[in-house]
């Protein structure tokens, strides 16, 4: 294995290229369709900028949101277990620029470069922590706090986090879809959100502030 230093600033692109790694560089408009769950896989992903939804659906056509990914989450990093179709759908949300590596190149990497392996196990196990808690919320939490968790997520920050953080362009169908209840209901929340502060206008984007989470909580246990 080579030994290197692992840099947190250095990008994924910046790793592979100093590896002399072969990939490629697409790029995918919001709405559109990444892969489909069943289509052959061959490849692993990398996000380099933008949002992806997972999602999956059942023999009966329901379907669900798996998870949302951002900046330097892998995409189909299941193909290194041996599976050869896709197990979700991955859309783009917004524009989206992937690098896009042969399943025998990764696994080369992973096998002979310590610095990329790293910043792959790293992103798996926070991947395992990401799904556990987007489960924990689906199934114990309200429509509202399922709402501001999905915009926290979209936003790539957290409730701990201070400053204003960009939403990117997502309808409020997309929002709802993702939530699991009605645009009508979206709508409702995100109106009582800019009333106490935690989403803000700013020109044509909305900003989260998620430090005015507690003026909002305050008020919804006041009710």
């Amino acid at each position: 294995m080579t030994t290197r230093t692992s840099n947190p600033t250095l990008s994924l692109r910046g790793l592979l290229d100093i590896g002399a790694a072969s990939y490629t560089v697409v790029r995918h408009w919001p709405g559109e369709v990444i892969f489909y769950q069943g289509d052959d896989a061959d490849t692993v992903m990398h996000i380099e900028e933008g949002r992806v939804r997972l999602s999956v659906s059942g023999a009966s056509g329901k379907g669900a949101i798996f998870g949302l990914m951002g900046p330097g989450s892998f995409l189909g990093e299941d193909v290194l277990g041996g599976r050869s179709r896709r197990r979700q759908t991955a859309t783009a949300l917004v524009e989206t620029e992937l690098l896009v590596l042969k399943r025998a190149e990764m696994t080369r990497l992973i096998r002979s470069d310590e610095a990329l392996s790293e910043r792959f196990i790293t992103h798996t196990l926070a991947r395992k922590a990401s799904l556990e808690t987007d489960l924990t919320v689906q199934l114990l939490c309200s429509g509202e706090d399922r709402l501001i968790h999905t915009l926290l997520t979209l936003a790539g920050c957290d409730s701990r986090c201070n400053g204003r953080y960009a939403l990117p362009k997502v309808s409020q169908e997309v929002i709802a879809e993702m939530v699991g209840t009605t645009r009508s209901r979206v709508n409702f929340f995100m109106g009582k959100f800019k009333k106490h502060g935690f989403l803000e206008k700013q020109g044509d984007l909305l900003q989260v502030i998620p430090s005015n989470l507690a003026f909002l909580r305050a008020d919804s246990r006041a009710l």
